[in-house]
């Protein structure tokens, strides 16, 4: 997260080896779970969303007033989802449960946003196709 305090710790690692943002003149605001970004005319919700397998550190985005959450690689619409995928579309659904959270689109990093209603059914379709693949759910003769 971009804030404007001044770094007090120096030289820090970042100093040393700056990316593109840093010398550009952004700070990072770490986040713990919840995080919010105002102008006085609209909100931004971030949210740590956790637990992934993909990477450690995930955030998701969330105006409340559009009901739109932004997020990266947890569904992609550019191509079909994959079983791989499944473990961190669960998590995203959790997320948003468990934050109380009425998306009503879905906007992601690779492809065009979709209603919520369309991950929802991708969920479920991956959830039952992986389920039937599993060992356990085949009969035993």
């Amino acid at each position: 997260m971009l804030n404007y305090e001044p770094r007090t710790v120096k030289p820090d690692i970042v100093a040393k080896w700056p990316p593109a943002e840093v010398s550009e003149g952004y700070n990072y605001e770490a986040v713990q779970e919840h995080y919010v970004i105002t102008d006085n005319a609209r909100i931004l919700r971030v949210y740590y969303v956790q637990p992934l397998r993909h990477v450690e550190g995930m955030l998701m985005a969330y105006l409340p007033a559009e009901r739109i959450a932004f997020q990266a690689d947890l569904f992609d619409t550019h191509e079909p989802p994959r079983p791989a995928q499944l473990p961190a579309m669960r998590t995203l659904a959790t997320q948003v449960e468990r934050m109380g959270l009425a998306v009503t689109t879905l906007a992601p990093v690779h492809g065009r946003p979709v209603p919520w209603t369309a991950f929802e059914t991708a969920l479920k379709a991956l959830s039952s196709s992986n389920e039937l693949m599993r060992p356990s759910a085949r009969p035993v003769r």
